[in-house]
């Protein structure tokens, strides 16, 4: 993958992943920072996460984020 792709690609996680659940995320009362883990061989999206201060005032996007990766990799 080239870096255009890669950039494009980078782009369409931001704008269908990323922002969906920033906008619902802001309109319950969180900051507008999010978050998305990407398969490394192919960029597939594993998670994409917002501020969930809410819920708990650590819960930036990021950290949310990893959160939400380990949670999924539970048995």
């Amino acid at each position: 993958m080239d870096n255009v792709q890669l950039l494009n690609r980078l782009f369409d996680v931001i704008e269908q992943d990323i922002l969906p659940k920033t906008r619902a995320g802001v309109a319950q009362g969180n900051k507008i920072f999010g978050a998305a883990i990407l398969k490394k061989s192919d960029l597939s999206t594993l998670v994409a996460e917002t501020n969930n201060e809410i819920e708990n005032p650590l819960w930036h996007g990021e950290v949310y984020a990893i959160k939400q990766l380990y949670t999924m990799n539970q048995p």
